[in-house]
């Protein structure tokens, strides 16, 4: 074989090579449109299903005898809605949302080329930075790498894909250093340059644990970090915000004491409307300021059994619905008999008739006397 031969036959197999690796990206984004498609199809339901609920359960507020239970199943049901659209647009930036199995690839490809052709098909798509591959349960995914992702990802090296990759599935749990060390195995003096390589992308963030201030977790940038790692409503930038919650408690107590009972939804819907928070606060973290309170005894907590007649057959569903109060006997904010100022003095044992430290010139134990 002349060189001129040789030269051909290496043209017109990377020619081919190229074909094949153009067939199967037409298939992972053809796969990846039709995804699409069945998301948007989807939201559009959702939407369609939530106006439903609001007005079956406007409906059956009227046959429920549990009061005010459908309206908390409905306000459940639409925070798990806008939980999942969440999720599913976190995954969708992140690349995760559609692609194609392996398996249905292969179906796809049955016919068209080998099992060895489509592996080289691959190898050069992921090469090119066109492709991506993750697990979704037990099966590899494959998914196009969209533009904008693909000008983020123009560069990089395959320690940077690897390091970016295993944060990634880590998923708004975040990673850390070390384990991260552990499914690399880079050194941790690169590891520190491949996040500052990826940071300056914004393609990761570096994110504070709010119970180990001194540890830095590493997340995709677009997502949410979960509550574990901020905390939840009552952290502000990894603090504790007191303030924040004492203003809570305050309306709150305001609110429930302007009427004769009130129901945790209207709690909820109470300090929504009132913007008090900038964050929404679900129906969870209301019922812990609420509880809060009744544990200070400056609220009860009563269950409304009135509309259970006792002559019908028992409702497994039924619930006695809560509702909150005024506290009938308030627990008074101090009191004489456990503010004995002697019981916490640190200075007792120098205390005496007439010493320099005594009882009649003491000032907390005048105030004490003067209650």
């Amino acid at each position: 074989m002349t060189p001129s031969t040789s030269r051909q036959s290496a043209a017109s197999a990377l020619a081919e090579a190229r074909a094949r690796a153009k067939i199967v990206l037409e298939h992972i984004e053809k796969a990846d449109a039709d995804a699409d498609d069945v998301d948007v199809d989807a939201s559009e339901r959702g939407v369609d299903d939530e106006d439903d609920a609001r007005v079956s359960g406007q409906t059956s507020t009227k046959r429920r005898r549990a009061d005010g239970a459908s309206g908390r199943a409905i306000e459940e049901e639409s925070q798990a809605k806008r939980a999942r659209a969440q999720s599913g647009a976190s995954a969708r930036a992140s690349g995760e949302a559609n692609g194609v199995r392996e398996q249905d690839l292969a179906t796809m490809l049955h016919g068209v080329m080998s099992v060895n052709e489509r592996a080289e098909a691959i190898n050069a798509l992921l090469s090119e930075r066109k492709i991506e591959i993750f697990k979704r349960g037990d099966s590899l995914v494959y998914a196009r790498v969209r533009e904008e992702r693909a000008a983020k990802f123009k560069g990089l090296s395959t320690e940077d894909m690897l390091v970016y990759q295993i944060i990634q599935h880590a998923g708004n749990a975040g990673m850390w250093t070390k384990e991260l060390k552990q499914r690399s195995n880079l050194p941790v003096p690169q590891i520190t340059k491949i996040f500052k390589t990826l940071e300056a992308r914004k393609l990761i963030k570096a994110v504070k644990h709010v119970t180990q201030q001194n540890r830095k977790v590493y997340m995709l940038y677009e997502l949410e970090p979960s509550r574990e790692i901020t905390g939840g409503a009552w952290y502000t930038e990894g603090t504790h915000d007191d303030e924040f919650i004492n203003v809570l408690r305050e309306q709150c107590v305001k609110f429930i004491y302007s009427r004769d009972r009130v129901t945790l939804s209207e709690v909820s819907e109470f300090v929504r409307s009132s913007k008090l928070s900038h964050v929404e606060l679900g129906t969870d973290e209301v019922l812990q300021i609420v509880n809060t309170l009744v544990f200070d005894g400056k609220v009860d907590e009563n269950e409304d059994e009135s509309q259970d007649d006792g002559m019908t057959v028992a409702d497994e569903d039924f619930k006695a619905v809560k509702y909150y109060s005024r506290a009938a006997l308030p627990v008074p904010d101090s009191n004489p008999y456990t503010d004995i100022p002697c019981g916490v003095c640190p200075v007792i044992n120098e205390c005496r008739p007439d010493g320099l430290i005594n009882p009649i010139d003491c000032e907390y134990m005048t105030a004490w006397l003067n209650f």
